[in-house]
């Protein structure tokens, strides 16, 4: 099934590359170094500030340069004020929409964009960054039906622990930006079939996002509130026409984030095209995973 990505990832700047100097003082400026390096290795790019108002978004047809108030400056090593001293910043790099996935030329646009990155600023990941995979259907008017996103959110709460797995604790146990959508408070006290149950019970996709996505006191699932902070935000669905996977650790590897990009697309392909008795047969466990999809690990 065609499907479309795009991808957030996060890092921490240390220090630019060819320069003695520190980084400047001003947030537009420092992002702009790294697009200043994106647009000479030949990719479009911009600094993207994000405004209070739900304005104009990224480009998603270029690369996109922001800030990330979720991001911790400090790294392994590193002391609060000598990091403060040194300048260093939190940033997001947001891809474009890439399309044709099935072909390779995605997976070389993706190693120029952080070879350039690589270029411009010394930066590594830590604790608190993440990289984020919004998969989408291929196209710009193809959106997900109710039946795919059903689907897909029976077989993520199926295999939701298998999927831990592949995860350090810190991105797989309580994190407020990452949560569980198997252990949220409408779901956890129900045993799997009745988690289908109630998913297949529901009459639209935002009904799906309230019970995957639940967040107590939370009226709005489009996109901008809380009840984005899951391992799988559904409620991207709302904003994007995506499903974002938010629960990998954050990586300046490239071969790392494209063997978990590959795992996450056969994933979702996988839960759209099998049929209903596959999705919801038993086994919850890593290797009843394996059997069905080989992880991105091996």
């Amino acid at each position: 099934m065609p499907l479309s990505i795009g991808l957030e990832i996060e890092g921490v700047a240390l220090k630019p590359v060819n320069s003695a100097l520190e980084f400047p003082p001003e947030s537009e400026k420092q992002l702009f170094i790294i697009v200043e390096s994106l647009r000479r290795a030949g990719l479009s790019s911009r600094v993207y500030l994000p405004s209070s108002t739900r304005g104009a978004g990224p480009d998603y047809s270029i690369w996109n340069v922001t800030m990330d108030v979720t991001v911790s400056e400090l790294t392994s090593g590193s002391e609060f004020e000598n990091s403060k001293f040194l300048r260093r910043f939190g940033f997001e790099i947001v891809t474009p929409i890439f399309r044709d996935i099935q072909d390779d030329a995605w997976m070389a646009q993706l190693h120029a964009g952080l070879d350039a990155v690589g270029k411009a600023v010394c930066w590594k990941a830590n604790r608190s960054t993440g990289l984020h995979v919004h998969v989408g259907r291929e196209g710009d008017t193809t959106k997900y039906s109710l039946v795919e996103v059903q689907k897909i959110a029976m077989f993520y709460c199926r295999f939701e622990a298998a999927i831990d797995e592949f995860h350090p604790a810190h991105r797989s146990e309580e994190n407020e930006y990452i949560m569980s959508n198997r252990q949220n408070p409408v779901l956890k006290d129900l045993s799997i079939s009745q988690v289908y149950d109630r998913i297949g019970a529901s009459s639209s996709i935002e009904d799906v996002c309230k019970l995957v996505n639940h967040c107590p006191g939370e009226t709005n699932y489009d996109g901008y509130h809380d009840s984005r902070f899951f391992k799988v935000n559904f409620t991207s669905l709302q904003k994007h026409d995506t499903i974002e996977f938010r629960q990998h650790e954050g990586t300046v590897d490239g071969k790392q984030m494209i063997k978990w990009i590959k795992f996450i697309t056969k994933f979702v392909n996988f839960a759209i095209s099998a049929p209903m008795t596959t999705i919801t047969s038993p086994g919850e466990s890593f290797e009843h995973l394996r059997q069905l999809i080989v992880p991105p690990n091996n």
